[in-house]
């Protein structure tokens, strides 16, 4: 979640903390082919790797999203329409999701989603969006009210001398769990059981893989501690390697227990649409007819590249090739989607921070600076001008006509 700003601890701890060594007292799974059969708690339906193209989508579907089925019976008109939201990561620019769907319920043309998917910052805001514009204002308040000394505590020495990071996530863990309750719960539940999706993405950093995580399945388990994987799994994604802690999640293979880590779903994804790895047109046997699609990608960040003249240091050198890498992630995994989104027919929409805004935030979380983002896509999203049906860098050229 801290993404821009954490570049340079980043790249500090790899420089330093190679070095070092600590104790490892977690049991991973020992290798890739039981990583694929671990589940947590001995629930199934809840995951799928998020790079996985199965062979029977049916099949795959029934078990990772035992209620995908019911969307076709729920369908009652002629051509089915399925709402899609996408949300990314982006840090403390994560505000401008949070301010953009704010200004969209305003506007009153705001669609209740079908599926709704987050990563990282994104991941925070996914739920809350999920259940609709009656939890506008608790979005409001998470992402305007807090600032960096209260969601994490800096460990910077520990985090050199051998730490699992450069931060303290604790503050954020409980930020999440103040939201997220047994209620909210509760509700995801319900939604779920009428067909509508709530995905959230991490990566396993043992396997290398992305991971899908059924977050409605989750919620409706009964589980006793299934609101503590739901909360572990949004922290999860939400934290950057190095600079916050891996979050470890229990799993069980074959009658024993291991320990996963997994981090920010953006180190493999930046932002997803579908819960398996495959067309659109593979779902559409789950409606009574091929439905029409909807995409609306919501980019927590700035499309274009922004210049910034770098040091000619290590550290400098290293944060800003790091800040480069993941916006180069995030424009591929866009387009990605465009072409999936043309290539089924899809209508495709893409919101993302102006080039204009000029602010700039002074620390990882700057409640001032994330104010000022929430009121300027709350304004965006008011004047009905937020959204681009086509990625920018791969747009027409004045007078070369549309593609």
């Amino acid at each position: 979640m801290l993404r821009a700003h954490s570049g340079a601890l980043v790249a500090a701890a790899a420089l330093i903390a190679a070095g070092c060594a600590t104790l490892d007292t977690r049991t991973p799974v020992p290798d890739a082919a039981m990583a694929g059969r671990a589940q947590p708690f001995n629930l199934s339906g809840i995951r799928a790797w998020g790079d996985e193209a199965p062979a029977d989508i049916a099949a795959a579907m029934r078990s990772r999203a035992p209620h995908m089925p019911r969307l076709a019976q729920s369908a009652a008109r002629t051509q089915p329409v399925v709402d899609i939201l996408a949300l990314s990561g982006g840090g403390t620019d994560g505000a401008f999701g949070a301010g953009l769907l704010t200004g969209w319920s305003q506007r009153g043309d705001r669609p209740e989603f079908e599926v709704v998917t987050g990563v990282s910052a994104g991941a925070i805001t996914a739920p809350f969006a999920f259940l609709g514009r009656r939890y506008d204002e608790k979005l409001r308040e998470i992402w305007t009210r807090y600032g960096t000394n209260e969601l994490i505590v800096a460990k910077i020495v520990p985090g050199l001398l051998g730490g699992p990071a450069l931060a303290d996530s604790g503050p954020l863990r409980q930020l999440i769990a103040r939201y997220i309750d047994r209620q909210m719960l509760a509700e995801i539940a319900s939604e779920y059981r009428k067909g509508r999706l709530l995905l959230i993405g991490t990566t396993n950093l043992d396997a290398q893989r992305s991971v899908v995580w059924n977050m409605g399945e989750i919620a409706a388990s009964g589980h006793p501690q299934a609101l503590d994987l739901f909360r572990r799994v949004i922290l999860a994604s939400a934290s950057v390697p190095g600079a916050l802690p891996p979050v470890n999640i229990s799993v069980t293979v074959d009658g024993r227990s291991y320990e996963e880590m997994h981090v920010d779903g953006g180190t493999t994804r930046e932002v997803f649409v579908t819960p398996v790895d495959v067309p659109f047109e593979a779902f559409d046997r789950f409606y009574e007819s091929a439905p029409k699609r909807r995409l609306y990608i919501i980019k927590n960040g700035k499309y274009g590249p922004e210049y910034k003249p770098v040091r000619e240091r290590a550290l400098p050198i290293a944060a800003r090739a790091i800040e480069t890498l993941i916006t180069s992630q995030h424009r591929n995994d866009i387009y990605r989607i465009y072409r999936m989104a043309k290539d089924s027919g899809a209508d495709f929409n893409l919101a993302f921070v102006p080039q204009s805004f000029e602010a700039k935030p002074n620390e990882a979380f700057d409640a001032r600076y994330q104010t000022a983002l929430f009121n300027e896509s709350l304004r965006l999203a008011r004047s009905g001008r937020a959204w681009v049906g086509i990625p920018p860098d791969i747009a027409p050229k004045p007078g070369k006509g549309g593609r």
